[in-house]
């Protein structure tokens, strides 16, 4: 689990890998945290549901509820403790514990996601001799624990 910032002309990119889909969400609040440089304190806590037809929008549309968490609450996202996903029928539900604390400094303006070059994927990874063997068991036990969730948003500033 990380995330990174990467280059972008205009805007703020950050690429967010988890081995699990929620774990990748969870990296994705921490680098909206960075980019925003408000992270730190979480003293408090608030309850994010988002519902979206694909993993992309679900993407989208939580960024943009971590965007109206900072502006409406007046708070400085800090990460996430919690992210549940479901896959339904109709798309996918997320819900997720956002912890947040007050505005010490100025945060830095995110105005909004895009959906320019957003990137939600599972990345196989690519096995070795030696991780082979122990890659069959694994595999057997967690069918996600042979790659990673790969996740990059570029938000407007």
């Amino acid at each position: 689990m990380s995330f990174e910032l990467l280059s972008h002309p205009a805007d703020v990119r950050f690429r967010a890998t988890g081995p699990t889909l929620e774990a990748a969400f969870a990296e994705a609040t921490r680098a909206f945290a960075a980019i925003s440089e408000g992270g730190g304190d979480d003293s408090r806590r608030f309850e994010v549901e988002v519902e979206a037809e694909d993993r992309q929008a679900l993407l989208f549309d939580f960024l943009a509820e971590l965007v109206l968490l900072q502006e409406l609450e007046e708070v400085a996202v800090s990460r996430a403790e919690r992210v549940e996903i479901e896959e339904r029928g109709d798309g996918y539900a997320l819900r997720a514990t956002v912890l947040a604390g007050p505005i010490g400094e100025p945060l830095f303006d995110i105005k909004s996601p895009t959906y320019s070059e957003m990137r939600v994927e599972h990345v196989e990874r690519v096995p070795t001799r030696s991780t082979e063997r122990a890659s069959d068991a694994s595999r057997d036990a967690d069918p996600e624990a042979e790659g990673e969730w790969v996740l990059e948003a570029t938000l407007d500033i």
